[in-house]
């Protein structure tokens, strides 16, 4: 039997070649399956990487497609024709400066838990991706009208705000994308990862999973879901990256704050309860220390980030609007992740650049 996988990896890939042999491979192996996701990396971390580390050996590079080998202290044993499975691709964006798409197959999610792992480490050298509740809804509708598939959800794992708890459930469905987001609106959540069956002429052909930071798991259609996930996320991760930027007041000749504003979209905080609830959420995040400087009839908290010295000032002046006011230092990375935090565990809104509000 030929050995398509040693072929695959040997090949010098062009960004086409490597989604055409992903898609090929996909097609000759079993239970296989591509795991992928966009990320940032810092230029200086990925030279790291290239020069070697203790995770990572880079085996070839050609075009903005970085081959590298695991470096795996246990290997266990992976099923017969899972050959490849320590190798993975980390991709140049063509398009968004620092932004790699990093790619890897196998029967199960071990390798790719390993690298999040190491990724997270890296934090904030290395940032992931993060969709919206909305923006996730968009993009598989997207994907199911363009390309002219019939997508059911099978599998969800959602939060949902019940007084100040977030309860995580995992419910198996057999419901429209519709039908799913109606639901769990419903039940005053959101979706953290969705898996959904693709159907065509109403035989399943795919099975694909999307989580809120962008990584998808998939054991067909790869073309299609670059261009239709892979590149939108990409792009949504790179205009946050530049929309974040340049907000610390180091970074203003004359010291300016440069705030933003949460838009709720609805009167959110409309008792002293609401605001309790708020403050013990955000007194939950992890590596900040928190100051309550006002928590009623409004609330002022100071916010200082452990992993690199960012400070924020939050305030909320009305019912429907939270604002981050980015201090002496304020990186994208912890502007992102603070923004992040309150989505996942508050509430979602639209990011805006905040402007002060006359009354007349």
């Amino acid at each position: 039997m030929i050995n398509y996988m040693d072929s695959f990896f040997n090949q010098y890939h062009t960004e086409d070649t490597l989604i055409k042999g992903i898609d090929s491979v996909l097609n000759s192996y079993k239970n296989l399956k591509v795991y992928s996701f966009p990320t940032y990396i810092d230029p200086l971390y990925l030279r790291k990487l290239k020069i070697g580390s203790d995770y990572f050996r880079l085996i070839s590079e050609n075009d903005g497609i970085f081959l590298f080998e695991l470096l795996l202290s246990e290997r266990k044993s992976e099923p017969k024709n899972g050959e490849g499975i320590n190798k993975v691709f980390i991709v140049e964006s063509k398009l968004h400066e620092n932004i790699y798409t990093v790619i890897l197959l196998g029967r199960s999610r071990l390798h790719l838990s390993k690298i999040l792992a190491y990724f997270n480490k890296a934090y904030p050298k290395v940032s992931l991706s993060f969709i919206t509740h909305k923006k996730l809804e968009n993009l598989l509708v997207h994907f199911r009208d363009k390309e002219g598939f019939d997508l059911n959800i099978i599998r969800a794992t959602s939060h949902s705000r019940i007084g100040k708890k977030i309860m995580t459930s995992i419910s198996w469905t057999e419901l429209s994308i519709e039908r799913a987001f109606e639901w769990v609106a419903n039940e005053n959540g959101w979706f953290q990862n969705l898996t959904f069956r693709v159907n065509k002429s109403s035989m399943p052909t795919a099975e694909i999973s999307i989580s809120r930071n962008g990584i998808i798991r998939s054991n067909r259609y790869f073309k299609l879901i670059f261009s239709d996930f892979i590149l939108p996320i990409s792009n949504v991760t790179y205009e946050n990256i530049k929309f974040f930027s340049k907000r610390a007041r180091l970074e203003d000749p004359d010291r300016n704050v440069h705030p933003l504003v949460i838009n709720l979209g609805e009167d959110q905080f409309i008792n002293p309860e609401e605001n309790h609830k708020f403050i013990d959420i955000m007194k939950t995040m992890k590596a900040t220390s928190l100051s309550v400087i006002h928590g009623n009839p409004y609330i002022h908290i100071s916010l200082f980030d452990y992993y690199d010295g960012s400070s924020f000032d939050v305030w909320v002046l009305s019912a429907d609007k939270i604002i981050i006011v980015p201090q002496l230092k304020a990186s994208f990375q912890a502007i992102k992740r603070l923004i992040n935090y309150v989505f996942d565990n508050y509430a979602e809104g639209d990011v805006k650049e905040y402007e002060v509000e006359f009354n007349e």
